[in-house]
């Protein structure tokens, strides 16, 4: 039974009324409760319903967060020395600042995706940040001014980090490894590149070929030689998408570094006694219910239609700063018709960009 009232008038009682007990809503079924979580788009409801009580904290896992697409920074010096940095959020057109203790005196210079790459000029040292979280994964100095990974693992499970020069590490290490010269001959890897399932997938600048690499054994497994076309792309982007790797050709306008067209090549290996034989690129007209979201000469990542219905399928995203003295723009090129489309964003972009995530590495590597 509710609280009673009982309202008077001078010496009279009038009446006697029971007001309802206001709910418990601890009491709400946890299944419902993880329901609901996986309803919000945005990852501070998520972390707002999380704190909500004690139950609905135990009821809800970080790994319950719906997809999530990039935050990408905004244009600015890329330093932390303000204590904090803005994003904008691509799935809900937010703009967020996020805190980062000033004592990290480094600069961002690529992305991980669920991780910010950071470097300090002074010392060669350089990490992984989650600007959520406040998560560092420390890894070792760098040999050479080497700035950027070339290819991350997007939830880092294989645990391992690869640069531009072929030089590998894996969590908790405390120097760098560079693959032996026996196992790359002579190649030279470009920039964008993709860790999954295992496997090193690494553009060569001279050929244009896809360097196959194995991470545990640091070894050259195939190579696929670039696509057959009249023209040479002036980027290429590997890509995983529906478990299938593909190759993303940007094209330029003739004279200027933005993009006159795309095309998309989806990985084909032949089988022979357990062996990869006449690996290939094979020529695709349409991803369907996927769309990509691509950085200048970076990492690319795709998603599906049905996690995020207000973009549109069959089309990549993408970055591009017409002038080095100004931010990024963000367009979207149409696979159907071939036409590149200006969005609008409130505020210039940088080139560094991540996916918002509440989870955790395991600890036990140096952090």
């Amino acid at each position: 039974m509710g609280k009673r009232q009982i309202l008077y008038s001078k010496n009279k009682t009038l009446s006697v009324t029971h007001l309802p007990e206001e709910p418990d809503w601890s009491d709400l079924p946890p299944e419902l409760i993880s329901l609901i979580s996986r309803k919000l788009i945005d990852i501070f409801d998520f972390v707002h319903l999380r704190a909500i009580c004690k139950t609905w904290r135990s009821a809800v896992q970080t790994s319950d967060l719906a997809p999530q697409l990039p935050w990408i920074m905004e244009y600015s010096d890329q330093s932390f020395e303000k204590g904090y940095m803005r994003f904008y959020s691509l799935l809900t057109g937010k703009i967020h600042d996020v805190n980062f203790p000033k004592s990290i005196q480094k600069f961002i210079t690529g992305s991980a995706y669920k991780y910010l790459f950071s470097y300090d000029m002074r010392t060669r040292e350089c990490s992984l940040v989650n600007p959520l979280t406040k998560e560092e994964i420390s890894l070792p100095p760098t040999p050479a001014n080497i700035w950027f990974p070339i290819c991350v693992p997007p939830d880092l499970s294989s645990r391992y980090v690869v640069t531009t020069d072929l030089l590998f590490c894996k969590l908790g290490d405390l120097e760098w490894t560079r693959m032996q010269e026996e196992s790359s001959p002579y190649y030279r890897i470009d920039r964008p590149g993709l860790c999954y399932d295992g496997l090193c997938y690494a553009s060569d600048r001279g050929t244009g070929s896809t360097v196959v690499i194995n991470i545990a054994t640091q070894t050259v497994i195939f190579v696929v030689p670039r696509p057959k076309s009249e023209l040479r792309e002036q980027v290429a982007y590997l890509i995983v998408s529906a478990g299938e790797i593909l190759r993303v050709c940007q094209y330029n306008k003739r004279y200027r570094q933005e993009p006159s067209y795309f095309d998309i090549y989806r990985l084909q290996l032949g089988n022979r006694d357990g062996k990869v034989i006449n690996p290939c690129w094979i020529k695709i007209d349409n991803i369907s219910h996927q769309f990509l979201f691509l950085l200048h000469r970076e990492h690319g990542c795709a998603f599906r239609v049905d996690d995020f219905p207000e973009f549109i399928g069959n089309s990549i995203y993408f970055l591009i700063n017409r002038n080095i003295n100004e931010g990024y723009k963000l367009f979207r090129y149409n696979m159907k018709d071939r036409k590149i489309e200006a969005l609008q964003v409130p505020v210039e972009l940088d080139s560094s960009w991540f996916i918002p995530s509440l989870c955790k590495q395991s600890s036990n590597y140096r952090s």
